[in-house]
């Protein structure tokens, strides 16, 4: 119990001091704007690539682990897309963006360096997996949708050129790719450069949760609407609860990695998805109040997360 408390209050820590910092001193809010560039661009990056690079070539090709993840966040995007549309007569755009509050975490931000904190720069290496794909996953899902709820829809060639771009263009999965071709090819870079990459993995994880609090604290809390309940369940008690089922009914795979996909999925709602909002036009003061929402109740969730991997009572194979 010490080894999760020890774990959990620095890390809230580093969280709630973004979040104080951006609340009550009096800065530009467009100075986060450079901080997020720097966390983004040029720490993340090279922590994801270093882990990557000297990982086992067989672990980064764990397809039923990247099918079992993918799978359980399609499931729950899908689930709360068909709720909204259906049952609550949302708008396709606005059922859209609602789907993925519900289903894509803050795995970039708060799930890498959370996962290495928790388990070692082992746990990069699913936590990159499931960001590449769960990343994709939505980044095809959110446009595709949208156009086909708008009157005037994009020529799809564009649509398909955006979501190339978006995918292959991020930082983190770029990372990854230059990460697993260096694995493949056993490649080894000049120490200059791999001292320098060292001292930008260094300080990713407490700028990225330093960065986290203060964007959360400039995420306004609109009107809550009958839905945002639904949103909250769905992305810190059944999306963990669901892959956990799915690994497990599924089997043989590595603890750790179970433990990082279930801490994965129990993270609170990206702030990407309010970007997606904003580029929409759809659901954007929802999805601000998600944000928030859902990174408080993280911290209940994902403690307790911690605590049953720390006890090891988190049942990796049901059967």
């Amino acid at each position: 119990m010490n080894t999760v408390i020890n774990l959990v209050l620095p890390f809230f820590g580093l969280i709630l001091m973004g979040f104080l910092a951006g609340k009550f001193l009096s800065k530009d809010a467009r100075g986060i704007e450079w901080f997020n560039t720097f966390v983004v661009y040029f720490a993340l990056p090279p922590l994801i690539f270093q882990t990557v690079a000297s990982a086992p070539v067989a672990q980064l090709t764990n397809w039923p682990f990247i099918l079992a993840t993918t799978f359980s966040s399609y499931t729950i995007f899908i689930l709360a897309f068909a709720i909204a549309l259906v049952f609550m007569k949302k708008r396709v755009g606005e059922a859209t963006v609602m789907s993925a509050a519900a289903s894509y975490g803050n795995i970039g931000y708060m799930g890498l360096p959370l996962t290495v904190a928790a388990f070692g720069s082992t746990a990069a290496i699913p936590a990159a997996l499931i960001f590449c794909f769960d990343s994709t996953l939505h980044y095809i899902l959110v446009p595709m949708l949208n156009s086909m709820g708008k009157p005037n829809r994009e020529p799809m060639g564009l649509i398909v050129q955006k979501i190339i771009q978006r995918v292959f263009l991020h930082p983190f999965i770029i990372a990854t790719l230059l990460g697993a071709l260096a694995a493949v090819f056993t490649l080894k870079l000049p120490q200059p450069v791999d001292t320098l990459l060292d001292f930008l993995s260094r300080a990713a994880a407490p700028s990225a949760l330093f960065a986290l609090g203060v964007t959360v604290a400039y995420q306004p809390l609109a009107k809550i609407g009958g839905e945002l309940p639904l949103i909250v369940i769905a992305k810190t008690i059944l999306h963990p609860l669901l892959v956990l089922i799915v690994l497990s009914t599924m089997g043989g795979f590595d603890p750790i990695w179970v433990g990082v996909a279930v801490l994965m999925a129990s993270l609170p709602t990206a702030a990407t998805v309010f970007v997606m909002a904003l580029q929409y036009d759809e659901y954007v003061e929802g999805s601000s109040s998600a944000i928030l929402i859902t990174s408080i109740v993280s911290i209940f969730t994902v403690s307790m997360v911690l605590i049953l991997i720390d006890r090891g009572k988190l049942p990796i194979d049901f059967f």
